[in-house]
């Protein structure tokens, strides 16, 4: 048996190894986990990212709307955690300077509602910003609401996840979200 002296043995280590240029780190910060943290929790739409409605019903809505409830929902939601069920994403302004909410459910990835907004008017004469139409999911789980209850369902979630006011409107109780008597059965094919 060889026995080594302490001289000869070598010490543990608690230091970090060091790299040998910077490049190695740099790498490390411009790759693609980055870009994924931000999309995660990023509020832009981005179209085909989601699964589209199977059966999308529109209808007019024309809800003038405040100021402040446009940035509110302009700035849109993002859910942190499984507890959060949705997530509101605002899609890019087209040339006309309109933008659309869309409300999907976070687990599924699916659109249940968007909100088509049209901003104020350019010129002075005291108009608002409206929500001028709404679309909704027409097949939920083989079940269908009719527009005013979608739009009450709309209005919930937002007043929820973004404190939007929606003055022009009554306080609807969380209880009218998913009311069965606003729902119909949509026949089997």
């Amino acid at each position: 048996m060889t026995s080594q002296s302490n001289a000869e043995r070598e010490e543990p280590t608690t230091e970090l190894p060091t790299t040998d240029s910077e490049s190695d780190t740099t790498e490390d910060a411009d790759s693609d986990v980055g870009e994924v943290d931000e999309d995660w929790f990023s509020t832009a739409y981005k179209r085909g990212s989601k699964k589209p409605m199977k059966e999308p019903l529109t209808a007019p809505w024309d809800l003038p709307i405040s100021d402040t409830d446009v940035e509110k929902l302009k700035v849109g939601f993002k859910s942190k955690s499984m507890d959060d069920k949705w997530d509101m994403l605002i899609e890019d302004p087209d040339e006309n300077g309109n933008i659309s909410l869309h409300i999907i459910r976070n687990w599924l990835q699916e659109e249940c509602y968007i909100l088509h907004i049209v901003p104020k008017p350019c010129n002075d004469d005291g108009g608002s910003a409206k929500i001028q139409s709404i679309t909704w999911e027409g097949n939920k789980a083989g079940l269908q609401c009719d527009a005013e209850q979608a739009k009450k369902e709309a209005v919930i979630l937002t007043r929820g996840h973004l404190n939007c006011e929606f003055e022009a409107l009554p306080h609807y109780p969380s209880s009218m979200f998913w009311d069965s008597k606003a729902y119909k059965k949509l026949d089997a094919e």
